[in-house]
């Protein structure tokens, strides 16, 4: 679709869910590059991007209405046809937040994306690299499925996680709300 984006006009961006929807653009759109460019002006550019589709487009997920919402903006380095090569990209989502990493859910959608177009085939592996940490992962469309009326793939998305907390949770027998409670 295109959208009017303030400071940058009229703006083709690609849209394709993998856990939640997000707005593709190659970055060199806006005259930027995902590995060298200041991540301020990434930032500012895909949360403008995100600010216009919101305001712009309707999203509709087949299944569940409570998805249907653009979670954020994948700055790309357009090179979205196959090749052994990686490919980057920067994710920044909710309130202008960068991904560490290529993002799972971004690199399922980037992969049924890919496919949609014709750009990679079934069980090809792609690498994914994010643009501001170097981090990688791999995906590929393993299985071509349905989600209601839309054409869909099934995406195989591989990297290295780490842990960066650990909650625990306590119940004390003393507690009378432990159980929960029902507002009217």
């Amino acid at each position: 679709v295109t959208v009017a984006v303030e400071g940058f006009g009229e703006v083709t961006v690609d849209i394709s869910y993998g856990g939640a929807f997000y707005a593709f653009v190659d970055a060199q759109r806006f005259g930027l590059d995902v590995k060298q460019s200041k991540t301020r002006d990434l930032v500012d550019a895909a949360t403008a991007v995100t600010k216009a589709v919101k305001s712009q487009v309707k999203l509709h997920h087949p299944v569940s209405d409570d998805l249907a919402f653009l979670y954020g903006t994948i700055l790309t380095d357009g090179r979205d046809e196959f090749s052994p090569e990686p490919t980057a990209n920067i994710c920044v989502f909710a309130e202008a937040q960068v991904d560490r990493s290529p993002t799972g859910s971004g690199v399922t959608a980037r992969v049924a994306l890919q496919h949609h177009k014709g750009l990679i085939q079934l069980n090809q592996t792609r690498t994914f690299q994010s643009g501001a940490t170097g981090s990688q992962f791999t995906g590929k469309a393993v299985e071509e499925t349905r989600c209601g009326d839309f054409r869909a793939v099934v995406v195989e998305v591989a990297g290295r996680a780490f842990y960066t907390g650990v909650s625990r949770f306590v119940q004390e027998p003393e507690d009378q709300l432990a159980h929960g409670f029902l507002l009217k």
